[in-house]
């Protein structure tokens, strides 16, 4: 899962842009507010904390003093904001279910799994109309019906088949990440842990553009979500049980409402992905030399030639001893 997300999201998402610097300002100023509201009227410079007695110290030594601090505040702001964006997909790969080997771990991954199965099972069950609907009744049931029908396929689709060689992991996140490989070696018989790279360097700049765009979106929402949980900290400032429970409130919703925009980011590039696939697959049968399939069905068996060319694993293959011609002719 780790290659996955590295391989997949990490290297064609931007690790910086003036959106993820948003949700970082927000928690620092969050902070600020609730140091400055706890001091009232008293004057920061009059306070016995270390870090006051140093910051009027600097800013007393007119005109450098005032210019250094804000360089120093902003300084600070830009390598917290570097960090979250180091680890960044350290914590994506832990929203998709990283969790490690512990057996309180294992056990929690183990009933995630179980549930998720279930849920898979229900999602591609199909719903029959209540007996005894007719004429318009019918009609209205089939309509409204049709809008859970939507929803229920296209969250059946952010999930792996049984049959697929890849499993159920224990979040929502996961199983989306998971599903994109699975339905492209199911549709195109691509593997696209070997597949990925080069198809990303035989895109055109604006679908390559589309993708960064996509990938960047997920990390800046991984970013905002690590934000609002770090919020909950400045809960420890506040005076009273009342104003931190209030407090922590405000930022589960946060939370909550971080999370729900992180699936979509993530359901969103998983569209994309799978969209850009479906148009500009034969790109990478054309850079490597390899004949595109002429039907569909040799798309599954070309798929797996260009996949083993790709791993240097043509021998695993049934015809494995036949040679591949390349055609470089088209290039």
């Amino acid at each position: 899962m780790g290659g996955l997300v590295k391989g997949f999201v990490e290297p064609i998402a931007k690790r910086w842009s003036a959106a993820m610097g948003g949700p970082l300002l927000l928690f620092w100023l969050a902070g600020t507010l609730i140091v400055m509201w706890r001091r009232g009227d008293t004057h920061p410079c009059r306070g016995s904390e270390p870090w006051a007695r140093v910051s009027c110290g600097i800013a007393a030594q007119q005109p450098v003093g005032p210019i250094v601090l804000s360089a120093a505040a902003l300084a600070f702001v830009v390598v917290s904001a570097w960090a979250a964006s180091a680890s960044a997909p350290f914590v994506l790969e832990v929203l998709a279910g990283r969790w490690g080997t512990s057996r309180l771990a294992l056990a929690h991954t183990r009933r995630r799994i179980t549930w998720h199965r279930a849920r898979r099972a229900a999602l591609a069950r199909h719903s029959a109309p209540p007996s005894g609907l007719t004429g318009d009744a019918l009609d209205a049931w089939q309509v409204q019906s049709g809008w859970r029908a939507a929803r229920r396929r296209a969250a059946s689709a952010r999930y792996p088949r049984p049959r697929d060689p890849e499993p159920l992991l224990p979040t929502a996140l996961g199983n989306a990440l998971v599903s994109v490989p699975a339905e492209i070696r199911r549709k195109y018989g691509l593997q696209l842990s070997v597949c990925w790279d080069p198809f990303v360097k035989a895109l055109d700049a604006p679908d390559r553009e589309d993708l960064t765009a996509a990938a960047t979106r997920v990390f800046t929402r991984v970013q905002a979500l690590m934000c609002a949980a770090a919020t909950t900290l400045w809960a420890v400032l506040l005076p009273g049980w009342w104003p931190r429970l209030l407090w922590i409130t405000v930022c589960g919703l946060w939370v909550w409402a971080a999370h729900r925009a992180l699936r979509e980011g993530v359901d969103a590039y998983c569209q994309n992905v799978g969209d850009i696939f479906a148009v500009h697959r034969v790109r990478l049968y054309r850079a490597l030399g390899i004949t595109p399939p002429a039907s569909s069905a040799q798309e599954v068996p070309s798929g797996e030639i260009l996949s083993a060319a790709l791993s240097l694993s043509l021998s695993t293959l049934p015809n494995g001893a036949t040679p591949i011609p390349y055609d470089w002719s088209t290039l």
